[in-house]
């Protein structure tokens, strides 16, 4: 679920965290008001009713600590979010210094990723020596904690920005994970074949069709035309092979079902560059099946948009 907490303001992100907080802390959870908190949106002392978890709780003197972001697209990688992080060990230390805390909770509505924000908690133990250390994102936030506790999607009036957005995703795995593997025996004259689709874009008025979509020039340009555009040739290589009849039948259905989706949930969006990181992180968070093959989904999610099978169409589309 994406309860989109983007479009919440700071204040409500903060005493949403709080109310988290008090749920699997406990309800002597203390919130702060607004203004400088010296590292603390809430506090908590004593021993945590199931954080990490019921037999391993943590215990002692808790920070809590909310950063909200209203970019949708923001993780925990970026270099923006490093900065935050430093600006944090300052304030642990300091709190540290005094004896106010052992254990430390940053949560945040971006994307946690794996790799960089391992690297930043890892960072926060290490230059602070605190006791408990956790960074937890939106997905946490989402799946784990507003999943199970509706109260707070009500109480913060979530539900109204929540967007449900379900398709099939498996079948499209299942593409991805063949290709994948027939790519090597996909023979083709890359450059002479490149040229051929870039001449055949000329049947398309893709200005018209980008502007129709709402796609800005620089991700067309630089995304689709830049990366993905040398492949298109390998993916119509392997759908029309016979022996994967059955493969591009799921394609088509799952090209039209998420196109009937976009065109519904399309006021949700700003950009159309929006909605191909939206679907992908669907496809792809937390899919280990899908690990070294995952920038294969956006170049299929990208080469639908060229065939015309996802977003609005222009007048003069013709697909090949």
């Amino acid at each position: 679920m994406d309860y989109r907490l983007e479009n919440i303001n700071d204040a409500d992100f903060e005493r949403m965290v709080n109310t988290i907080c008090q749920k699997i802390l406990g309800t002597g959870v203390v919130e702060f008001s607004r203004g400088k908190d010296g590292g603390r949106d809430g506090k908590f002392t004593g021993t945590a009713q199931n954080y990490p978890s019921t037999q391993a709780s943590w215990t002692g003197k808790f920070i809590i600590q909310a950063k909200h972001t209203e970019n949708y697209l923001a993780s925990c990688s970026d270099n923006d979010f490093e900065k935050i992080a430093d600006d944090e060990i300052k304030k642990i230390k300091k709190l540290k210094a005094n004896g106010e805390i052992d254990n430390y909770l940053l949560f945040t509505n971006r994307k946690y990723s794996g790799v960089k924000g391992e690297r930043l908690l890892n960072k926060i133990i290490k230059e602070t020596e605190i006791e408990n250390c956790a960074i937890i994102g939106k997905e946490t936030i989402n799946n784990q904690y507003l999943n199970s506790n509706k109260d707070i999607v009500k109480q913060f009036r979530l539900d109204i920005n929540h967007i449900q957005f379900d398709f099939s995703d498996e079948e499209i795995k299942d593409i991805i994970l063949a290709f994948k593997c027939q790519l090597p025996e996909i023979k083709t004259e890359i450059k002479e074949e490149v040229d051929k689709l870039k001449q055949d874009f000329t049947l398309i008025d893709k200005k018209e069709k980008n502007k129709k979509n709402r796609l800005s020039e620089r991700y067309f340009n630089e995304f689709i035309v830049g990366e993905s555009l040398m492949d298109f040739d390998k993916i119509e290589k392997f759908l029309y092979n016979p022996l994967n009849e059955n493969l591009k039948d799921y394609y088509f259905d799952t090209a039209y079902e998420l196109n009937q989706l976009i065109s519904l949930k399309r006021d949700d969006f700003d950009l159309f560059e929006e909605i191909f990181v939206f679907i992908y992180k669907i496809i792809c968070d937390g899919s280990t099946p899908l690990k070294g093959s995952k920038r294969h989904v956006m170049v299929f999610l990208h080469y639908m948009y060229y065939e015309c099978l996802i977003g609005k169409k222009t007048d003069n589309d013709k697909t090949r």
